[in-house]
């Protein structure tokens, strides 16, 4: 009898766990990857989440840029955004002060990323730390991004823009007079 009415306890508690697994809170991660130039979808770009120094999930974006992963409270992760022709770039989520319980199911968090192809000669020194810093805030009770290390990094990544820009149409007039000498040569009958 006493084993009877543990196995029902047992089941009734895995009965009660079930819907609460289910219904778990988790923050949904999604966005369009786009090129920086033309603001065209980019097909092919890794989407490498990285969860406590550790890599746990691969996505690529599809035809349309878009991505989505899942996460979850409680740990620290970097979302790294690569293809081989274009300069990576990455953001850091900390998740780890994030409630057992949130006010919310989930959280939505829209991210946006554009890629830029690679400029021999360039420093992109300033890439290798992340672009954007979101972290749980107690006092809203949400996960946000960190608006002054953003408004800070912005600064130097618009300086770098500029430079990269010129070092675009400095390379576009090299292969416009490339172009201009090979025709001139050439021999017309």
């Amino acid at each position: 009898m006493l084993h009877h009415s543990l196995r029902t306890l047992v089941l009734a508690g895995a009965l009660l766990i079930a819907p609460l697994a289910g219904n778990a809170f988790y923050i949904h991660l999604h966005g369009i990857v786009t090129e920086y130039f033309t603001g065209d979808a980019m097909k092919g770009v890794q989407i490498r989440l990285v969860k406590d120094s550790v890599d746990r999930e691969t996505v690529f974006t599809v035809g349309n840029g878009k991505y989505e992963l899942f996460l979850e409270r409680g740990y620290d992760y970097q979302v790294w955004f690569y293809r081989s022709d274009m300069v990576t770039k990455h953001v850091r989520i900390d998740a780890r002060e994030i409630p057992l319980f949130p006010d919310v199911p989930f959280y939505d968090m829209d991210l946006q990323i554009t890629l830029f192809t690679w400029i021999d000669g360039l420093d992109y020194e300033l890439f290798n730390a992340p672009i954007g810093l979101s972290q749980y805030k107690h006092s809203v009770r949400n996960l946000n991004w960190d608006m002054e290390y953003t408004e800070r990094n912005r600064r130097f990544v618009d300086r770098f823009m500029v430079q990269y820009e010129r070092e675009v149409v400095n390379k576009a007039r090299e292969r416009a007079k490339n172009i201009n000498k090979r025709r001139r040569k050439a021999v017309f009958f």
